[in-house]
């Protein structure tokens, strides 16, 4: 784990639901994992605030 860039973890709580709308978006987006679909999702988009 130290070559790891990245080194924090996260761990989130989805219900049923909620996890089958997260792997339809994550498909669409055509991510193959969590991690890049998050980081996509979060870094990639502008929020207004």
């Amino acid at each position: 784990m130290d070559n790891r860039k990245r080194k924090n973890q996260l761990k989130i709580y989805l219900t049923d639901e909620e996890k089958e709308i997260f792997e339809k978006k994550m498909k669409l987006a055509n991510c193959k994992t969590m991690s890049h679909f998050l980081r996509k999702c979060v870094l990639e988009k502008k929020f207004i605030l």
